[in-house]
């Protein structure tokens, strides 16, 4: 009997290699996280990334980071470790972070001939009780401060620090930018995943890697400081990649005292506040030296400070002196772009200014999406927008009133560096133009606020205001999401 040979079936069917396909990875975006109320101020992070959950634990890093450092060296906080040092005297166990801050303002104390100190704490106090007053410092008692700044405020060996003075110190200036720099560190050692980012406290500004969007640079506008409104043009744009940005300036904060205004930045080699610039922006290799020159070149003449800037690998500057002149490092303007064109001047009857507190009446650290508009006092005919802040679809619905009238926005710049501002303050201003660029009519609008927090308060409030005769005001009422605000119209927008 012969015995048939079996063939497998599979032998029989044609083979054809089966090469899986790649799942492709999602792309990389940007993901924006705003709050206030930090460090005094208002703080950006923008993380690029291809997951969301790691740009959120990112996020999650920075605030722990912030705030662990806040511990350190924040003068304004009882219990920080300054605060303690201050009040005991001297310790034996200094932390690193707070010796690497002293350090660094001792070394800038130096190389800026004393024009940088973190003793002008008693000169601000004194300015700051003038203008409580009414009145200018006497000029006695400020010589005898300033002979007792210029003196050194601690010795230092190993991690034994030693106060030679009870007086207030003040490290909030440098120390903002170490603890820029900390924060950056950090997010990209332990979330390597995230490829690029922002870190924005209050207008200094640190970048690494790449946007998003396949440019090779972060644009950074820089404030005007002749015209400050947070909706106001750009004085320029900067494209910066892997580098620092912080300015200064005199038009955020300061003293009114006897009708004329003070800058908040003093020289504390002659006790009185600085006059002679306006606004400096500093391009360096880590913020923490951005953001001491910045405020040195705001005290040192602009020949002193940029032989300053010379001296300093890395770093590039421009200063705005109160003349008006801008006043540029060789290297400037090789960061520099074209600001968008002003548009063409069109005669109008009025200006107005709105100055607003967007820091929540309820407990909620994330900034919350503003919107401010004018229309008829109907409220049912757009005349201008002037500002709408967010990018995350689903919140901006949640602005009822603004959505169903206008529905999106562009955003045109990656961050803003900007005199340090307080918590939630914000001004805007209307050039009197209707939205198509004409001369809006004399007469009485309606100016609207509108700010709605992610799962949180939501707020609308308008006030009617007379534009076109005399000077002007109106009073927008607090919120659940807001603290109010106040819109003042008149000629040239007194």
């Amino acid at each position: 009997m012969r015995v048939r040979q079996l063939i497998p079936l599979l032998s029989l069917i044609p083979f054809t290699a089966v090469v899986p396909r790649p799942i492709p990875r999602p792309a990389a975006q940007a993901y924006l996280f705003q709050h206030d109320g930090v460090l005094g101020t208002s703080l950006d992070l923008t993380f690029v990334t291809s997951s969301p959950r790691d740009a959120q634990e990112a996020e999650r890093v920075a605030l722990a980071e912030i705030e662990r450092l806040r511990r350190v060296i924040s003068t304004w906080d009882s219990t920080s470790e300054v605060s303690r040092l201050v009040a005991s005297g001297s310790t034996t166990a200094a932390s690193a972070d707070l010796l690497a801050v002293l350090k660094a303002y001792g070394t800038w104390h130096e190389r800026s001939g004393h024009a940088y100190s973190a003793r002008v704490g008693s000169l601000v106090k004194t300015w700051r009780d003038a203008q409580r007053d009414g009145h200018l410092p006497d000029a006695g008692e400020l010589a005898a401060i300033v002979r007792d700044v210029q003196s050194p405020a601690w010795t230092i060996d190993g991690a034994r620090v030693t106060m030679l003075t009870h007086a207030p110190v003040d490290l909030n200036s440098l120390g903002k930018g170490y603890i820029i720099d900390r924060v950056v560190q950090l997010v990209r050692a332990k979330l390597p995943s995230v490829q690029g980012g922002l870190v924005n406290i209050g207008g200094d500004i640190r970048s690494w890697g790449n946007p998003a969007r396949g440019d090779s640079a972060w644009r950074v506008a820089i404030t005007d400081p002749r015209r400050h409104a947070d909706n106001a043009a750009p004085l320029t744009l900067l494209h910066v990649a892997d580098r620092a940005v912080s300015s200064s300036g005199n038009y955020e904060r300061g003293f009114d005292i006897a009708g004329k205004h003070w800058s908040h930045i003093i020289d504390p080699r002659n006790g009185y506040p600085v006059d002679h610039h306006i606004g400096v922006t500093v391009v360096a290799r880590d913020n923490a030296t951005a953001n001491a020159l910045a405020t040195t070149l705001s005290v040192l003449s602009a020949a002193e400070g940029m032989k300053l800037v010379a001296a300093t690998p890395g770093t590039e500057a421009m200063i705005v002196t109160t003349a008006g002149v801008m006043v540029r490092s060789p290297g400037f303007a090789a960061y520099e772009r074209s600001a968008p064109a002003a548009a063409p001047v069109v005669p109008a009857a009025f200006q107005a200014t709105i100055s607003f507190d967007a820091t929540p009446t309820e407990p909620n650290r994330h900034r919350p999406y503003v919107a401010m508009w004018i229309t008829d006092t109907s409220g049912l005919h757009h005349v201008r927008t002037l500002a709408f802040w967010g990018s995350k679809p689903k919140y901006q619905r949640e602005m009822s009133k603004w959505w169903g009238l206008f529905g999106t926005d562009n955003t045109l710049v990656d961050a803003v560096t900007r005199a340090t501002r307080a918590v939630g303050k914000y001004t805007l201003e209307w050039d009197g133009l209707n939205q198509a660029g004409a001369a809006a009519p004399a007469g009485l609008y309606r100016f609207w606020l509108e700010s709605a927090y992610e799962d949180g308060p939501h707020s609308v409030k308008s006030v009617i205001v007379n534009c076109g005769g005399a000077k002007a005001t109106g009073v927008i009422d607090k919120g659940a999401a807001f603290g109010g605000g106040e819109v003042t119209c008149g000629p040239g927008g007194q």
